[in-house]
């Protein structure tokens, strides 16, 4: 039996279309039926799927999410104690170029310790 809405909804409706099944199915043998509950109640496979799929998406996009920050907040505090020290004079431009070539290295790093 197929109803929609959420979960709850599902089941109640279920519940009612099975129970009108059973009691036809029932009456001519003279079975009184007052009310059918579906013990289980889950979703077709495919939309199972792709809730699932939907999920993992969200999941790699948080962890996305998290590695880039983790990876710009780096390159930021490299780019500020390299300058701080002394160990770099950077204009404008070089700056960039270290910010873009530190961003890959580290990137290239999390891509190497990730399972």
């Amino acid at each position: 039996v197929r109803a929609a809405g959420g979960a709850r909804q599902t089941a109640e409706a279920a519940g009612e279309a099975l129970t009108r099944l059973v009691a036809r199915e029932a009456e001519p043998v003279g079975i009184e039926v007052f009310s059918v509950r579906p013990a289980r109640v889950e979703y077709d496979p495919e939309v199972a799927g792709a809730m699932h799929r939907r999920s993992v998406a969200a999941l790699d996009a948080r962890d996305r999410a998290g590695a880039l920050t983790s990876v710009v907040d780096s390159v930021e505090d490299t780019v500020t104690r390299l300058t701080m020290r002394g160990l770099v004079d950077l204009d404008a431009g070089e700056r960039k170029v270290l910010v873009r070539d530190l961003t890959v290295a580290f990137c290239a790093g999390r891509r190497e310790t990730i399972p």
